[in-house]
């Protein structure tokens, strides 16, 4: 597990430990099923991406209650000698069957199914949401940033405005699935095969006695890879600047930097300046990368309005979700020694008992179909037992998004995929 200081059973909701002393004491053993369904999308949004399945993986391996858990648990004065000690010896006894990572999916289809013995599987709800719904959101996110970018390369920023260091690293991997080319959380870089990435900052280069002084310290350093921050102080000087430098060690060293980044102003207007500036220059070979509150909504305008840009950095909006930091992900149970449940609160109603998804398709997908399980169907829910490997569910999230209509992948008002519940559903 992502840093965690011991084992991740107590990362659940208080109720889920209550319900299950009263399932041992009565001996409720049969077998049950929980599904996975989000309920709506959010605004602007057509769809959503399947991720988290390999996190999941690794809280299945880790749970166990261990001897402080269970001290914990004794302290509270509500859980009896004996469910405590079968918490001692307690390992979940479930069977996964989900989309894979990278599956494009819509509301009130089930994504996830687990079944087993109804505590084992009512056990892992709290901390399967936790894991399912925020890489679901960063996958998701991800994707629309990509389809945004128009193939532009987009990097990772958000570390320092994820809401925590576990988040930052599903950021990341959500990223990841969806093709960003690299991430400047280096920890994630490290735990994902994801390239690092990074410039410098403000504060380098108003460390030095001039801007540039700065840059040819850098430049001198990074050689190929050196990135010029050129908006510290005035941009249109700073691009100057980073010309003289990219001329100098040309010069000096015959290397050709990498280009600049600008973090502020009028995007549109500046990457035009720098890109003319350069090539009056003859540094046609100078990359121009842009960041700063960057996400779906203003790539797509900066792109639309002619922005000159070569590689893209998102940060806050990105990490930390700002348009849609929570979705409604819900864990139900739907079935329980073979009888089909269903709950008929208001807005939030299940559908009772296990459910095959299938998908049609001509040149593109038409219709989601969510039926009774029937193991003979072409079945979008698979046995889950361990992740695939990052280039298969890269590739599957390629080809899923080519198969799914234009208008559904709209960034602005995108048009709803129709989705449809047999009769017995």
């Amino acid at each position: 597990m992502w840093l965690i200081d011991g084992t991740p059973a107590l990362l659940t909701d208080f109720y889920e430990l209550t319900m299950a002393q009263v399932y041992f004491k009565r001996r409720m053993e049969r077998p049950a099923f929980f599904e996975v369904t989000v309920r709506r999308l959010p605004e602007h949004w057509g769809y959503f991406v399947m991720a988290g399945l390999g996190e999941i993986e690794s809280y299945l391996k880790a749970f166990r209650f261990d001897d402080n858990d269970v001290a914990y648990l004794q302290s509270t004065g509500i859980f009896e000698k004996e469910f405590l000690d079968y918490l001692r010896r307690f390992t979940p006894d479930v069977q996964i069957r989900a989309l894979p990572e990278g599956t494009v999916f819509f509301p009130h289809e089930p994504i996830l199914e687990a079944g087993g013995p109804i505590i084992d599987a009512q056990l892992l709800e709290s901390y399967v949401l936790n894991i399912l719904g925020f890489s679901i959101i960063e996958a998701t996110l991800a994707a629309r940033t990509v389809i945004a970018s128009q193939g532009v390369p987009v990097l990772d920023f958000g570390l320092r405005r994820c809401h925590g260091p576990v988040s930052s690293i599903r950021s990341a991997r959500g990223g990841q699935i969806a093709g960003f080319k690299g991430t400047s959380n280096v920890f994630a870089a490290r735990a994902l095969d994801l390239p690092p990435s990074g410039t410098m900052a403000h504060s380098y280069v108003q460390a030095h006695e001039s801007e540039q002084q700065a840059f040819l310290h850098f430049a001198r350093q990074f050689r190929e890879n050196a990135v010029l921050l050129v908006d510290t102080y005035d941009t249109l000087e700073g691009v100057q600047v980073a010309a003289a430098v990219a001329k100098q060690m040309i010069e000096e060293r015959g290397i050709k930097i990498k280009g600049i980044r600008i973090d502020s102003g009028d995007l549109v207007a500046l990457s035009r300046f720098a890109r003319e500036y350069f090539q009056k220059e003859g540094l046609d070979f100078m990359k121009i990368f842009v960041s700063g509150d960057l996400d779906e909504y203003r790539i797509d305008d900066l792109l639309a309005q002619g922005a000159q840009i070569d590689g893209i950095g998102i940060g806050t909006r990105y990490g930390a979700a700002r348009h849609a930091p929570a979705i409604e992900i819900v864990y139900k149970l739907v079935q329980y020694d073979s009888k089909g449940l269903l709950k008929t609160s208001p807005d939030k109603h299940t559908r009772p008992g296990r459910k095959s998804v299938t998908r049609s398709k001509s040149n593109l997908y038409e219709i989601d179909t969510v039926s009774p399980f029937d193991p003979e169907a072409d079945d979008l829910l698979n046995p889950f037992t361990s992740a695939e490997p990052m280039a298969t569910i890269q590739q599957r999230l390629r080809t899923e998004l080519a198969a799914l209509p234009q208008s559904v992948k709209a960034i602005r008002n995108p048009e709803i995929y129709p989705v449809e519940f047999s009769r017995h559903q």
